[in-house]
């Protein structure tokens, strides 16, 4: 349970930074796990093709396999983030109708400079997400809109091809 914890913590940081070549001691330094570990843990995510290794430079590094199993991998990462505080703390304060994660951040397909959009069928008010936003290292745009038929086509088209997070969304 525990070796499986520790690979988490690796290939999060490949989740909030799928561009990035990371060396070994880096890794070791931000996941707090020893050196050693760490090319044990990397040597099986390559092993179940979620990151590569490059052989740049003197040392060499890894970056993330940015393919089906990853996106898919880094989509449910995001979607348990949401749901574990920010989901609830928007459906405390304003009690929306639905909450729809859409967007690159739907599909896995986010990197470190994108922001999560959420659709959030309500009124328009101001929240304070900023602890949310340190967790998922991206910002959070959030989309309100009292009634969801109201939106043009192509827009209800993306946030329909979202995941609804929380609530029941009415397409049409």
């Amino acid at each position: 349970m525990i070796q499986k914890y520790s690979r988490y913590k690796i290939l999060e940081l490949f989740f909030k930074c799928p561009k990035k070549i990371f060396h070994i001691r880096e890794i070791s330094r931000l996941s707090k796990l020893a050196a050693p570990s760490v090319r044990i843990h990397l040597d099986e995510l390559i092993k179940e093709n979620l990151v590569l290794k490059l052989k740049e430079g003197l040392y060499g590094g890894y970056k993330a396999d940015i393919n089906k199993n990853f996106k898919l991998l880094k989509q449910q990462n995001t979607v348990l983030i949401l749901n574990l505080g920010c989901v609830r703390y928007i459906e405390d304060e304003i009690m929306p109708k639905s909450i729809v994660l859409y967007g690159s951040a739907s599909i896995g397909e986010d990197d470190e400079e994108s922001d999560i959009d959420l659709f959030i069928e309500s009124k328009d008010i101001d929240l304070d997400l900023s602890k949310f936003e340190k967790m998922l290292n991206r910002k959070i745009h959030l989309f309100f809109k009292e009634n969801f038929k109201d939106l043009s086509k192509e827009l209800k088209n993306n946030i329909i091809n979202g995941i609804v997070l929380s609530g029941f969304l009415e397409g049409y």
